[in-house]
């Protein structure tokens, strides 16, 4: 289907940045007189070239980078990095392979059945095989088999090695990426369930958390802060300020009893109810809809989904049931019958508001009005794909700040 608002989008951030370029090709180009001021600057009040500038999308603001050494300073400066941030930005999907594989493809065009099955684009991470742990801020969090572990912006292809932990001492390493805004710092978490193993079972089960801080570049390590909790996805997911996880009260319990939450900024851990009770909650799935936490309640044999949002826990737990999703009887989520996996919502911004529903190795686009399945793609050796926002967030500058 065609996008009136993508193609808007698209058309203004081209015209802007050709508008951009040709005016600076002209003013510092052209000998007369009148162009410039007294201190040889453009009679174009900087301001204005910041806002232009603001608006453009990532790849556009790397060829500006080069266009003069002022313009890099402004681009690579930390106000605008972080106000870039804050305005909309040029959204991709990434699909962390099984194996070794990050492809990634534009968002909009899988609203279109035609494009729908598009060609994915390998993405050259800094570490290889890697392992997918989180996105926040254009930033990438993953590790090897060898246990590096790195952030990436593969936008400007630039990444940052972390300095060697001790996690990884167990089969059972559940893992999330999370960014503090209050005092600009990016944590990666990795939580492992240790103990002695006999028949397939974990006795004497302790639990260690190690959390690497960039503002600090160093991690921690702290012990038996979940006893007798078991995180259940593999992958956190980080909404608000917290990273989320389905939790059971046995190492393979996977019954979902509550979430599980860790604050980035105050390092606590919360728990939140489940918004269905009574219920077999075997068939709950932890995810977000946009930015918002949200619970997938498959019933009704597999043919349909119920999809709660969380809108306010800051005081009391509040759940809203937004959506009832329907299946075809041949297409049941199958291989995704695991709380492990956690799922992502995407809808699209036209007035019918189709869903893009991303699960392992599958797309699934539902009508925004009907909210019966129009069409689905599969894609082969992928685990649950991620929505990610480009930006120009420098992991190598994001190290040892000072205090405020």
């Amino acid at each position: 289907m065609f996008s009136f608002l993508s193609f808007r989008d698209w058309i203004h951030q081209t015209v802007l940045f050709k508008f951009l370029l040709s005016w600076y090709h002209f003013i510092f180009t052209t000998n007369h007189h009148f162009i410039f001021t007294t201190n040889h600057d453009s009679i174009l009040p900087n301001e204005i070239i910041t806002e232009i500038l603001l608006r453009l999308p990532t790849k556009s603001l790397l060829i500006c980078m080069c266009v003069s050494k002022s313009w890099h300073q402004l681009i690579s400066s930390p106000d605008f990095v972080n106000t870039h941030l804050k305005l909309k930005k040029h959204h991709r999907v990434l699909f962390p392979g099984v194996f070794e594989n990050i492809r990634f493809c534009s968002l909009p065009p899988l609203f279109n059945k035609q494009q729908l099955t598009q060609e994915l684009f390998h993405m050259d991470p800094p570490c290889s095989p890697p392992f997918f742990v989180g996105s926040v801020n254009g930033l990438i969090c993953l590790f090897n088999r060898r246990r590096d572990t790195y952030i990436w912006n593969p936008a400007i292809r630039k990444s940052k090695k972390l300095v060697k932990s001790s996690w990884g001492t167990s089969c059972y390493t559940k893992y999330g990426f999370g960014y503090d805004d209050s005092r600009d710092d990016y944590k990666a978490l990795f939580i492992d369930h240790c103990g002695n193993s006999y028949n397939g079972e974990l006795s004497n089960t302790r639990v260690v958390v190690n959390i690497y801080s960039s503002r600090t570049d160093s991690w921690i390590t702290v012990h038996d802060q979940l006893q007798g909790i078991f995180l259940l996805n593999y992958l956190g997911k980080f909404i608000n300020g917290k990273i989320y996880w389905a939790a059971s009260t046995g190492i393979h319990d996977y019954n979902v009893s509550n979430i599980i939450s860790f604050d980035v900024a105050d390092e606590t851990w919360g728990s939140l109810e489940l918004p269905i009770c009574g219920e077999e909650v075997f068939n709950i799935k932890l995810g977000v809809v946009e930015n918002e936490l949200s619970v997938l309640y498959t019933c009704n044999l597999g043919t349909t989904s119920d999809v709660w949002i969380l809108k306010d826990c800051r005081v009391n737990v509040s759940w809203m049931k937004r959506f009832t999703i329907e299946y075809p009887q041949y297409d049941v989520l199958y291989g995704f019958d695991s709380p492990i996996f956690a799922f992502s919502i995407y809808l699209c911004q036209s007035y019918k508001g189709d869903i893009l529903l991303l699960i392992p190795g599958k797309i699934m686009i539902f009508d925004g009005l009907t909210k019966n399945i129009k069409h689905t793609a599969i894609v082969k050796e992928c685990n649950t794909a991620e929505i990610y926002g480009e930006s120009i967030v420098n992991p190598l500058t994001i190290s040892c700040k000072s205090s405020a």
